[in-house]
């Protein structure tokens, strides 16, 4: 899955989340002037915590997109250099051996 893929998908999760999270809030304000509800208030809750570990996933899945990004242009550049560095030795070697060519 791609970075922008994994992303769409958390919103969508957040998105469904936020709707639950809000219905459950609204309950609990119609419930205030009642009795509190326990299961309601753990509920909400643990709603609250997955929301708060969704969005610690989509910082580390775009924090890990931007490493990995950088290491492939390391990596890229790395490569660069060594390409360059084999066509002038080539074209030392070919130089070499025309000057010897040359004087025989």
């Amino acid at each position: 899955m791609q970075i922008r893929q994994v992303s769409a998908a958390l919103d969508q999760k957040l998105a469904q989340l936020d709707k639950q999270l809000k219905k459950a809030e609204a309950q609990r304000a119609q419930q205030h002037s009642s009795e509190p509800n326990p299961q309601l208030e753990q509920d909400i809750l643990a709603l609250q915590q997955i929301r708060a570990k969704l969005v610690k996933s989509k910082d580390l899945a775009w924090r890990a997109h931007q490493l990995q990004f950088q290491n492939d242009e390391h990596n890229r550049a790395r490569q660069r250099v060594i390409g360059l560095s084999l066509c002038i030795f080539s074209v030392i070697g070919a130089g070499v051996l025309l000057y010897f060519a040359l004087n025989q």
